[in-house]
């Protein structure tokens, strides 16, 4: 049971909330803020998180053809395992709806209890999100994919997590959370650099398919991963905190990163020797024969990037004066 709550979740992508979330924690923390509150905090950032995987694929599951030309029930134009829940007929559409709004409600809880105990300013942050992440399932047709994460867990997680930690809203966060930002949005855009195609022939607009050769949309990675590196520093000019500099040992898994990207653009049967750089790979046998393993290398290279920074950029911000 929870095993398959998991999967129709999609349950395993929350590190990309944890670790966002754990650098504003951090920074909380730093301020001598709530630590309850703040633990609270995630809790309702994580089912916004799962609400938001089952309602995208509710909308994908209603939109995209479901049957091959042979009569096989498969998301025509979508990731492999894709909506495989519905497919199967392991869960309806109703059901799928009603875990959605689950989720939802609690979170909706969450944020009134923080109105209660904080203050106003934490209805705003969830109306945003709230709006934001609504309107993400079709945010693919106006090539809003990627402004959109960035919103959600950039400024308004940090805001949030600050605020209601704190009671102030703490406009230096605006600056603290670009680099996580930054992280995450590499993974955002790792995963459409490698649905180049399959992107395209559904329609769907990113930044990574406005070009016409992927190896332009592999420089703008590469300017977005630098630009990353480079927010540290007026960070420390701000704090004056050397530790954050720490988060450039962590510069070989992003360059790896950018090799292996260069290398599917090249070739995509063709799998990179693995090393310690591209970090823990879970399940790898079973992708392995299920042949995605082209795509879920450099899925996990970037997730794992993105989870050592911010571990590491967590850690530097506990130390901020």
């Amino acid at each position: 049971m929870i095993k398959s709550l998991i999967l129709i979740s999609r349950a395993y992508a929350l590190p990309m909330s944890f670790f966002s979330w754990l650098a504003a924690f951090a920074y909380g923390v730093s301020k001598s803020g709530n630590i309850i509150y703040g633990l609270i905090a995630f809790v309702g950032i994580a089912l916004v998180h799962l609400g938001m995987n089952m309602f995208d694929d509710y909308i994908d599951y209603k939109n995209l053809k479901k049957t091959d030309e042979n009569g096989k029930k498969i998301l025509i134009n979508a990731q492999k395992g894709k909506c495989e829940f519905l497919l199967n007929g392991k869960i309806t559409e109703i059901q799928l709806l009603f875990l959605t709004l689950v989720c939802f409600f609690w979170a909706f809880l969450i944020g009134i209890f923080f109105v209660i105990k904080t203050g106003f300013p934490v209805l705003i942050i969830m109306g945003l999100t709230a709006l934001f992440g609504l309107i993400y399932p079709i945010a693919g047709k106006f090539r809003l994919c990627e402004i959109l994460l960035g919103l959600i867990y950039g400024p308004l997680l940090f805001l949030g997590v600050d605020y209601v930690m704190t009671g102030l809203v703490g406009w230096n966060v605006l600056l603290i959370c670009v680099p996580t930002m930054i992280m995450t949005l590499n993974l955002l855009y790792t995963d459409t650099m490698l649905d180049y195609e399959l992107d395209k022939s559904e329609g769907k607009k990113t930044v990574a398919n406005l070009f016409d050769f992927q190896n332009t949309g592999l420089f703008v990675q590469k300017i977005l991963l630098i630009f990353g590196y480079l927010s540290i520093i007026p960070i420390f000019i701000k704090t004056e905190n050397v530790w954050l500099f720490l988060t450039y040992i962590t510069i070989p898994f992003a360059l790896n990163l950018i090799n292996s990207m260069k290398l599917f653009i090249q070739d995509k049967t063709t799998l990179p020797k693995r090393t310690i750089l591209d970090g823990l790979m879970e399940n790898w046998d079973t992708i392995l024969e299920e042949g995605s393993a082209g795509f879920m290398m450099r899925m996990y290279q970037a997730r794992n990037l993105m989870v050592y920074f911010s571990i590491v950029y967590a850690g530097a911000l506990i130390l901020t004066n």
